[in-house]
């Protein structure tokens, strides 16, 4: 290899892009891109979730709708309670709203013209929702590995007392 060349990074790619992908794609004005790469992110997130709870083999053939849904489903049945505690029922529900959103412009993208100022909403809200659910999820998987570090946490808070 000449001293110019670039060695390529031996190893596993994410499939559909990374966050770093997302945010490049935002900032260059690629919003269709962005909202792709997150769909990707927040399925990917999900599956790794339910493969703990589930098992591997059950979230395999999962679609990103029924990834959302089965979450959900732990999470009202307090089936795992630190899904229960630490991840909120309204960004659920909140993701399910952004999907059917980005269905719903991809649908109008055939019929009528879709605004760059609709798709940059739809990319932006997308990004929002997965810092929240990136870091619910972080906390949730924190727990299930050490469980009562979420409460330890709480009771020695130092910014509690005054």
């Amino acid at each position: 290899m000449g001293s110019g060349a670039k060695k390529t990074k031996k190893g596993k790619k994410a499939e559909g892009g990374s966050v770093s992908d997302a945010g490049l794609a935002f900032k260059h004005g690629f919003y269709l891109e962005t909202t792709w790469i997150l769909s990707q992110l927040f399925e990917r997130k999900a599956k790794s979730v339910l493969r703990r709870v589930d098992g591997d083999q059950a979230t395999t053939s999962y679609s990103f709708e029924q990834s959302v849904k089965r979450i959900k489903y732990i999470h009202q049945s307090g089936q795992l309670p630190q899904l229960a505690t630490l991840l909120d029922a309204g960004s659920i529900d909140g993701i399910r709203n952004w999907k059917n959103n980005r269905n719903a412009m991809l649908k109008d993208m055939i019929s009528t013209h879709v605004s760059t100022g609709r798709m940059e909403r739809l990319a932006s809200e997308g990004i929002t929702l997965y810092k929240t659910w990136s870091k619910s999820l972080k906390s949730v998987k924190k727990e299930m590995d050490h469980p009562g570090s979420h409460t330890r946490a709480l009771i020695n808070d130092p910014f509690d007392e005054e």
